[in-house]
């Protein structure tokens, strides 16, 4: 069910390569309680999610399935869709889609080009 027939193994390579993008203390404390998961381990859900095809409210299911995304991620819980859903407005995406196109076109020794990245669910019809 992973996209474009990528395996387990290439899907950790890319989830290891997002610790390049959170910059620490980019999303501002406020009030109310602590957060249970880090800004990295909800940017790595989020992408693992992407790259399967599944939807936030889909997410318990699929990670109950493949435990060792969960043992990878470091999770005692799985974190509800709405939560997903809110974490994902809290992550500050002009930084992390500015580093990864600065990463992966410094790292391949490419020309820089320009980079469109939509921030929306892709709908096929």
């Amino acid at each position: 069910m992973l996209s474009q027939g990528m395996e387990k193994k290439e899907i950790i390579k890319v989830l290891d390569n997002l610790d390049k993008f959170i910059v620490k203390g980019t999303v501002k404390k406020g009030r109310g309680r602590n957060k249970e998961y880090d800004e990295i381990t909800i940017l790595k859900m989020l992408v693992l999610l992407t790259l399967a095809k599944i939807s936030y409210r889909g997410a318990k299911g699929f990670l109950e399935g493949n435990g060792e995304y969960i043992e990878y991620l470091g999770l005692k819980t799985i974190p509800s869709f709405q939560t997903l859903s809110r974490r994902a407005r809290q992550l500050p995406l002009h930084e992390i889609v500015q580093k990864a196109t600065t990463l992966f076109t410094d790292a391949e020794g490419l020309e820089r080009k320009e980079v469109a990245v939509d921030s929306f669910r892709e709908q096929v019809m």
